[in-house]
């Protein structure tokens, strides 16, 4: 017994053995219990290959007959008759009659067809008898009242003359606007049907049955009558336990035998195929299949008890190395050389194994350097730490100072750069309106003007409405001091920016100017580092321009858009095209329109 707890070795041989040899000791004594329930579940399987095909020619089938009610759509003078909102002519009445006729007429099976208008409640009645039409109540405000309720469901079983027949009702609906224009009825008789299903009749002598929608409707069955039998109200219940398609067998109350059944929602129509097996056939089955060879199986046990000895070794072996290199990585030697050259799973695993002891590894000097990093950041951090408060109250003072020594010019150009300064300390809003980002805007501009003189030429348009729009801060200036900076600054002549934000589905921002602009290499370049986070920029205006187009992809996600067009020294369009969701509890006041 102590043996056994100390060796892995002759746990597994054991276990393999037990594994082997219980197995087949029950299986000779359990033979024959057993060999019935295998025919079955072999029948079983069978039958529901057989169904699987037949189900997806009766799906064909009825999905071919309800495109026919989507054929509307292809036919121009057939669409304007009957999208009109006015009563149609005789004429056109006519007309409609016999397209419909023509569309319809390929299928003999078809003995209705009938057509009622949302928009005037005029009811065709196409390639039906006396005895066979169907009144579709009036349409209210384009929809069905409530007596008419069963033609929204699309797929339906109803019963003409004492014969079940199939049902669509499909509803005409115009594309553009989603709104309702009328609804198709289509009956059709099972003739077709009946065909499809007829090889899985003739197999086993069992009856055939099909049931529409998940509560079972039946629209065809090879018995004389199903009722609502026991074993329909059991498929119901399994039915609506499973979301989607499902198969299985139910045993007949009665001990006649199975019933086997394939559910299929394809094309958004629950069909059940259900097949009767009696037990006869089952039994008869098990009967001749009961013949199997003791002797083969005591063979097969012999070896299998052989192998499991040599393989328990070889693994053992191949699990006490593995057990060394983690006795190895607990002490801290992270350097385990070698490594298996099986591709098993134990392979697999010593391989992973020195992956994960190089990871670590890393991992252990990156988690240094981190910390040496952190320490670091921490001193600059105190040493760079100035209140902002204090530079934005000595801008204040000196503003105070400015205007005693009647130096006003001076004064509002230090005003702007302190509100230019507490709009960039403020990191407690990452978004802000848009009318807030222009104003940062025009302080920056009017502070450039300072600089450039007649140099510079600036406008700017915006519709009253986008103003009170949330933007993430810091989009427009960097773009428009871009423009300066590389395109303005160094150049001789006058430059010229206009800032031009239009509103329609999206917000549009464009930033033009006349500077020297970008070459179809720079362009490329932006797009591949926007696309591409490994992609360096050896030009900072490409830099500051991705840092830019990237904080708002990651703020919008992929519903954000942009564009460059640029013309040296002529004209240069960097275009942002950002989704939005318009804010009705603020309304605009002001027009920023300059120019």
């Amino acid at each position: 017994m102590s043996l056994i707890k100390r060796s892995l070795f002759t746990k597994i041989l054991l276990g393999l053995l037990t594994a082997t040899i219980v197995p087949f000791l029950i299986s000779s004594y359990m033979s024959y219990q057993i060999i019935g329930r295998s025919v079955q579940d072999q029948l079983v399987q069978l039958n529901q290959k057989s169904m699987a095909i037949t189900m997806s020619s009766v799906h064909k089938y009825i999905h071919d007959i309800m495109l026919l009610t989507l054929s509307y759509y292809g036919d121009p003078e057939l669409m304007r008759l009957l999208t009109k909102k006015e009563m149609q002519t005789p004429a056109e009445a006519v007309y409609i009659n016999q397209k419909m006729q023509r569309l319809y007429g390929s299928y003999t099976e078809i003995r209705s067809v009938t057509y009622k208008s949302a928009l005037t409640n005029r009811q065709f009645n196409v390639k039906s008898g006396l005895n066979e039409r169907q009144l579709i109540p009036d349409f209210v405000h384009r929809r069905l009242p409530a007596e008419g309720q069963r033609y929204n469901e699309e797929y339906a079983v109803i019963e003409v003359n004492g014969e079940k027949r199939l049902q669509i009702n499909k509803l005409f609906a115009d594309i553009s606007s989603r709104e309702t224009l009328g609804l198709t009825s289509v009956t059709v008789r099972n003739i077709e049907l009946k065909e499809l299903v007829e090889p899985l009749s003739t197999s086993e002598q069992g009856d055939v049955y099909i049931l529409l929608q998940n509560d079972l409707q039946l629209l065809y069955s090879t018995a004389s009558a199903a009722g609502d039998s026991e074993w329909i109200q059991e498929l119901r219940g399994k039915i609506a336990a499973v979301d989607g398609d499902a198969r299985g067998l139910i045993h007949d109350p009665k001990g006649k035998g199975i019933y086997i059944y394939y559910t299929d929602v394809s094309y958004g129509l629950p069909i059940t195929l259900v097949k009767f097996i009696p037990s006869s056939v089952i039994e008869q089955a098990g009967r001749q299949a009961l013949n199997r060879s003791l002797a083969l199986q005591v063979a097969v046990t012999g070896f299998v008890a052989i192998m499991a000895g040599v393989i328990s070794y070889v693994i053992l072996l191949r699990i006490k190395r593995i057990l060394g290199q983690i006795k190895k990585i607990q002490m801290g030697n992270f350097n385990i050389q070698g490594g298996s050259q099986a591709t098993d799973e134990l392979g697999l695993l010593e391989d992973r194994l020195q992956d994960m002891a190089a990871e670590l590894d890393a991992l252990w000097n990156q988690q240094y350097r981190y910390k040496l990093e952190v320490a670091d950041a921490r001193l600059k951090m105190l040493q760079a730490q100035i209140n902002p408060h204090f530079l934005y109250n000595t801008l204040q003072s000196i503003g105070t100072l400015a205007i005693k020594k009647n130096a006003h010019e001076v004064s509002d150009k230090l005003a702007e750069l302190g509100a230019m300064f507490r709009y960039n300390m403020d990191i407690d809003h990452e978004e802000v309106l848009l009318q807030d980002e222009l104003e940062h805007l025009n302080h920056y501009i009017s502070l450039q003007v300072g600089r450039f003189k007649h140099k510079l030429d600036y406008s700017q348009s915006c519709p009253d409405e986008a103003l009170f729009l949330r933007v993430p801060k810091m989009v427009l200036q960097p773009l428009v001091e871009n423009s300066i900076v590389h395109g303005i600054e160094k150049g001789n002549g006058t430059g010229t920016i206009r800032v031009e934000i239009e509103l329609n589905d999206r917000l549009i921002i464009r930033v033009i100017d006349n500077g020297r602009g970008f070459a179809p290499d720079m362009i490329g370049d932006i797009r591949r580092a926007y696309t591409d986070s490994s992609a360096k920029l050896e030009s900072r205006v490409g830099i500051g321009l991705v840092n830019v187009l990237k904080r708002l992809q990651l703020y919008y996600g992929p519903g954000f858009a942009w564009d460059i067009e640029s013309e040296p020294y002529a004209q240069t369009t960097v275009t942002l095209s950002i989704p939005y969701q318009p804010e009705k509890e603020r309304e605009p006041h002001e027009s920023t329109d300059r120019g």
